[in-house]
């Protein structure tokens, strides 16, 4: 569909940007449910869910996340387009081609978004992101060495689509523009390529704990015992039902502390997403 780059279409209130979020969210669990598929709401969204049964209020997206041999099953389906999905959604991935981001992105075409700091296209689509759960190490120093790694990776690929005159503060004003030309140096495919190499080196189905590795903003703080995780309960998120580790006290204390304590005003702070109904 052709898109006015001047009109994109009428602008989403955030209540509107959660609905089509939750809408997402909704058709994908159709699809898990359909072809065997299980994943579980993780950070903020899992937060959300026990601390609002919904959205954190100021929040603006959902998160899930997957096992990595359930996620690269899914991938092999969305390759071979053998899903049964509404034609105005999306599944893309690095694995597949389809995505710089080394993870599954669940995108709603009928919606545009402008990204003001980062040149990945013109318009992004409205998204659900599915994270998917790697092995760790059993020794906490060769994990923090991993997360440490990760952190690199990701740095060296998000440079590459900076847009080197956007930012928030005078500093970065400044130094973005340095950054932008060291950037057409980096091949973001072999960089993605280590980070997944990377997050799939210590096996799912054989390590004791695991975690989110590939966008883990934690380090440590993210591994979860293997088969505390794999077992689930189900929390409710804005008048629906979805599934969450058990681990998920654990889990949420060792993220956010006292995650049911409210952060102070000013650190209660969204996206500031601007999305757009194509029109």
């Amino acid at each position: 569909m052709a898109v006015d780059s001047s009109n994109p279409g009428r602008q989403l209130t955030l209540q509107e940007i959660k609905d089509t979020e939750l809408n997402i969210l909704l058709e994908f669990n159709k699809i898990c449910d359909e072809n065997g598929f299980t994943f579980y709401l993780c950070g903020g969204s899992l937060l959300g869910a026990v601390r609002h049964k919904g959205f954190i209020p100021w929040d603006d997206d959902i998160d899930i996340c997957m096992p990595r041999p359930e996620y690269d099953r899914l991938a092999a389906l969305v390759r071979e387009q053998k899903l049964n999905k509404p034609d105005w959604l999306e599944i893309v991935c690095y694995e597949n081609g389809t995505s710089r981001f080394p993870f599954i992105k669940i995108l709603d075409k009928r919606t545009i978004v402008r990204n003001e700091f980062f040149k990945d296209s013109d318009y992004d689509n409205v998204w659900v992101d599915l994270l998917p759960v790697d092995g760790l190490p059993d020794d906490d120093e060769e994990v923090r060495v991993l997360y440490q790694k990760m952190f690199r990776y990701r740095k060296l690929v998000q440079m590459k689509y900076i847009r080197p005159f956007k930012a928030k503060s005078l500093a970065k004003m400044i130094t973005k523009p340095l950054l932008a030309m060291f950037a057409q140096l980096i091949n973001t495919d072999r960089y993605n390529k280590k980070l997944v190499d990377a997050a799939r080196y210590n096996g799912f189905d054989a390590s004791k704990r695991v975690g989110i590795v590939t966008e883990g903003l934690y380090g440590v703080r993210e591994a979860i015992p293997r088969e505390a995780y794999l077992k689930s309960i189900d929390v409710e998120f804005e008048g629906h039902t979805f599934k969450a580790t058990s681990y998920w006290d654990e889990y949420l204390h060792n993220l956010f502390g006292e995650y049911m304590t409210l952060p102070p005003v000013e650190k209660r702070k969204t996206h500031e997403m601007k999305a757009y109904r194509i029109e």
